[in-house]
C-alpha cells in the first residue's frame, strides 16, 4: 500500500517537473519590477542562481530588497527552484517540509487546500510558551474573548495568515473595549515570536526557513498595523444606534467649533468628518508636522482639541453621554449606577429617577410639591410652605393638585409600565409590600433617605394608580377600580354599622355595599368583590362566612371608651400594638379583639387621633395630633423656663408622639422664621421672645 503510494507522489513530481521544466521567473521576467531589479543589481539571472545565492546568504542582504519582495523571491524559489538544483542539495521545500522539522498551517475554512505557511519546530515550542504567557496575564474578560476566537497558537496563526481582514473579526457579543484589547493581545503576540526569531536564530542553518516565516510575521504586523485604524472607526460606529451617532456628531462638531479658523481649513480642506478625524489625527497629523511651524502649531491644536474624541467614541461612555443628556440632573456616577441597572433590568429605574429629580432641581414647584408630598424632605403642612415662600395656602394647594407625571422628561415616564413594575397589574396592594420592593432593587446599597413617604409622594403623581389611606394604612389600589366603584364611602358605611352597639350577631351580606356604590361604568364584579373583601377582612377585620356575609359580633362593652382610658391612664400617645395588647390583657378571659375591629373603632372616635402615618394614637383633648412638628417645637420651647438642646427636644417628641432625629430638628428650626426660634451657647434652643438666666 505504501509502495503505491510513493509511486503516485513520484508520478505526481514528474509531471510537475515535466509541466515546469523550462519556466524561469527570473529570466522569462514573470516576478514584479522590483524583484526583477533586485535580482538584476546583484547579478542574478536566473532562478538557479538565486538559489545559490541564498543557500550562502540571506536575501535580507539583497539592497532595496522590502519585505514584499523578499516573500516574492521566497515564493519564487519554493516553486521553481528545486527542480533545477542537484539531487544532493536539500531545497528550501525540502527544509520546510522534512519530517518533524516543522508544522505546516493550513487554511483554518478549507482543510484539503494548500499549504500556506509553516513554523520551524525550533520555533513552535517558544511560539506555544509566549502565546500561553501573554494570554494568562490578560484581563479576564479580554481572555475569554480572544480565546473564544482562537483556542492556541497554531489557530491564531492560520487564522492571522489566511486574510489580514480575520484578524478583526470577533462576535458582537464582545464588548468593544475587550475586542479592541484582544486585537492588542494579538499584536503583541506577534511582536514577541518575531523579536525572539530575531534575537536567537541570526545563524541558523535552516535560516532561510526562519528568516522566511520572520518576514511573512513582520508583514503580517505591518498589515495589521496598517489596517488598524480604519477596523477601529469600523467597529466603534457599528456598535453605535441613530441616537448615539447624532450625539457623536454633536461632540464632533463642539469640538470643532473650539479650533481657529485656520485649523477648521486644514479639516475642510482634507474632507474631515467626524468618522475619518481619528485616522487623520493618528496619520496625517504627524506628516503636517514636517512642515512650517504655522503648519505645525495648527496640526498640534487640532490633535489636542480632538484627543478626547476618541475615548469618548466608546459605547459606554456614548450611553452615559445620552444617559446625562436626557437626565441632566444626575452626575456621571450616579448615571454610572443607572446605567447599571438598565444592563441589568433592561429598564430605567422609575422611582430611584424621579426621587434624584425632586434631590436635585431648585425649580420652584418642583420644591413646593417636593415639601408638600415629602419626597426628599420631611412631609410639610401647606401652611409652613405658604409662609415660607410667601404665598397664600390655597395657591399651595393648586400647585400641588395640578403637578403631573407629564412634567418629567419621556425617558422617566416610559419605563412606568406593567412589564417593568407587575404591581400596576394588580388590582391592590398594600403600600409597605411595594415599598420593600422598590427599596431593595432601586436603592438597596445606596445612601438615601427613600421612605413610604417618598414612595407614596411619587405614586400620587401616576393616574394608573391611587393611594387609599383607611385605617392608619396606605393600599395602592388600580385607578380603574375606583373610578367604577365608590370604595371610600362604601367603607365608611360598613365602618359604621359593624362599630355600632348590637345585642346579638348579625349577617349582613356584601352584596348589599357593592350594589349601592358601584358606578354606571362596566367591571368585573369579581374585581371589586376581592377588594372589598380585602379591605373588610385584613384591614377592618370583620369574620365574612361562606357566603360572603358579614359576621357582625355582639358588642356589650364600649370599647372606644375602654381605649381613650388606656391612653388616659398611661399619660402620653401609645403604639397601636401597646393599645391592643392591654385593651387584650384587660379582657383576654371574655372577648378576643380583632386588630381590624379596634382600628376601625379608633378610626370612627371623635376623642382618639392618630399622630401621624406611624400607628401612634393620642386624644384630640391634649392638643397634639393636629400640630406641626415645628409648632410642637415651639409649645415645648414656650412651656420651658430655660433653652433645651436637639437630645432634650427630640425625647419631649417623642413622649408627644412624634418620632424624629435632631437633624430634622435642626432643618425645621432654621426653615421657620415666624416661630421665632433661636440658638443659643453650647447648642442650645430656645425663643428670642424669652428672657432666659445667665446660667
Amino acid at each position: 500500500m505504501s509502495s503505491t503510494k510513493n509511486l503516485n507522489e513520484n508520478l505526481e513530481v514528474m509531471n510537475c517537473k515535466k509541466s515546469n521544466k523550462k519556466i524561469d521567473p527570473i529570466r522569462d521576467g514573470l516576478l514584479s519590477g522590483r524583484a526583477l531589479n533586485c535580482c538584476r543589481n546583484m547579478g542574478i539571472n536566473s532562478i538557479n542562481e538565486l538559489a545559490e545565492y541564498v543557500q550562502f546568504n540571506s536575501l535580507n542582504q539583497i539592497p532595496n530588497c522590502g519585505h514584499k519582495t523578499i516573500l516574492e523571491l521566497n515564493d519564487a524559489l519554493v516553486k521553481y527552484a528545486h527542480y533545477y538544483m542537484a539531487p544532493e542539495n536539500k531545497t528550501s521545500l525540502e527544509v520546510l517540509n522534512k519530517k518533524n522539522d516543522c508544522i505546516p498551517i493550513t487554511s483554518f475554512y478549507d482543510k484539503s487546500s494548500e499549504t500556506i505557511i509553516v513554523i520551524p519546530s525550533d520555533i513552535i515550542v517558544q511560539a506555544v510558551n509566549i502565546f500561553d504567557s501573554c494570554v494568562r496575564v490578560s484581563n479576564k474578560d479580554i481572555k475569554n474573548c480572544f480565546l473564544h476566537k482562537y483556542h492556541d497558537v497554531i489557530r491564531f496563526l492560520s487564522i492571522c495568515f489566511i486574510d489580514i481582514a480575520s484578524f478583526f473579526k470577533f462576535e458582537d457579543k464582545f464588548s468593544v473595549d475587550n475586542i479592541l484589547s484582544s486585537w492588542d493581545l494579538g499584536l503583541d503576540i506577534l511582536h514577541k515570536i518575531e523579536l525572539y526569531i530575531s534575537d536567537n536564530f541570526r545563524n541558523h542553518k535552516y535560516n532561510q526557513t526562519i528568516n522566511y516565516f520572520r518576514d511573512r510575521i513582520n508583514l503580517l504586523i505591518k498589515d495589521i498595523e496598517l489596517h488598524y485604524c480604519d477596523n477601529k472607526i469600523s467597529l466603534l460606529f457599528s456598535r453605535l444606534d441613530p441616537a448615539a451617532v447624532e450625539l457623536v456628531q454633536s461632540e464632533y462638531n463642539r469640538l470643532k467649533s473650539e479650533i481657529s479658523t485656520s485649523a477648521r481649513y486644514i479639516l475642510a480642506m482634507n474632507n474631515i468628518d467626524y468618522k475619518n478625524i481619528i485616522k487623520f489625527c493618528e496619520y496625517t497629523i504627524p506628516n503636517l508636522l514636517q512642515f512650517s511651524s504655522c503648519v505645525a502649531m495648527t496640526a498640534m491644536e487640532i490633535r489636542e482639541a480632538f484627543s478626547s474624541y476618541q475615548l469618548y467614541l466608546k459605547p459606554e461612555q456614548i450611553k452615559l453621554s445620552l444617559l446625562l443628556k436626557d437626565f441632566p440632573f444626575l452626575d456621571e456616577v450616579l448615571a454610572a449606577e443607572i446605567t447599571k441597572f438598565y444592563e441589568k433590568n433592561g429598564y430605567y429605574p422609575f422611582f430611584r429617577l424621579l426621587y434624584l429629580y425632586f434631590q436635585k432641581s431648585d425649580y420652584r414647584n418642583d420644591t413646593i410639591c417636593n415639601k408638600a408630598k415629602g419626597i426628599t424632605y420631611p412631609i410639610m403642612s401647606y401652611a409652613d410652605i405658604s409662609y415660607e415662600f410667601g404665598i397664600g395656602k390655597e395657591r399651595v394647594r393648586q400647585i400641588v393638585s395640578l403637578y403631573k407625571k407629564r412634567r418629567f422628561p419621556i425617558e422617566i415616564t416610559q419605563n412606568f409600565n406593567q412589564n417593568n413594575y407587575p404591581f400596576l397589574a394588580e388590582d391592590y396592594n398594600s403600600i409597605q409590600n411595594i415599598y420593600d420592593l422598590i427599596n431593595k432593587s432601586e436603592f438597596n446599597s445606596i445612601d438615601t433617605q427613600f421612605t413610604c413617604d417618598s414612595l407614596i409622594g411619587i405614586l400620587s403623581f401616576c393616574k394608573e394608580v391611587s393611594i387609599v389611606e383607611y385605617n392608619n394604612q396606605e393600599i395602592v389600589v388600580n385607578s380603574q377600580i375606583l373610578s367604577s366603584f365608590d370604595l371610600k364611602s362604601a367603607l365608611a358605611d360598613i365602618s359604621n354599622i359593624i362599630s355600632a352597639k348590637t345585642t346579638e350577631d348579625v349577617l349582613l351580606p356584601m352584596n348589599i355595599f357593592i350594589n349601592k356604590y358601584t358606578l354606571g361604568s362596566s367591571i368585573d364584579a369579581s374585581r371589586i368583590t376581592s377588594i372589598l373583601t380585602f379591605f373588610l377582612t385584613d384591614i377592618l377585620g370583620v369574620e365574612l362566612d361562606y357566603n360572603n356575609n358579614l359576621v357582625i359580633k355582639q358588642n356589650s362593652i364600649d370599647i372606644e371608651n375602654e381605649l381613650v382610658k388606656i391612653i388616659e391612664k398611661n399619660g402620653q400617645p401609645m403604639s397601636f400594638d401597646d393599645l391592643v395588647f392591654k385593651l387584650d390583657s384587660l379582657y383576654s378571659t371574655r372577648y378576643k379583639f380583632a386588630k381590624g375591629y379596634i382600628r376601625t373603632i379608633i378610626l370612627n372616635s371623635n376623642r382618639i387621633a392618630s399622630i401621624g402615618k406611624t400607628s401612634t394614637y393620642s386624644l384630640y383633648k391634649w392638643n397634639v395630633c393636629n400640630l406641626t412638628i415645628r409648632e410642637l417645637i415651639h409649645q415645648i420651647l414656650s412651656d420651658s423656663d430655660s433653652p433645651l438642646s436637639l437630645d432634650e427636644i427630640v425625647s419631649i417628641l417623642k413622649i408627644k408622639g412624634r418620632n424624629t432625629n435632631k437633624k430634622n430638628i435642626s432643618t425645621s428650626i432654621k426653615s421657620a422664621d415666624k416661630y421665632n426660634f433661636i440658638r443659643l451657647g453650647r447648642g442650645l434652643y430656645g425663643l428670642s421672645t424669652k428672657q432666659y438666666s445667665d446660667s
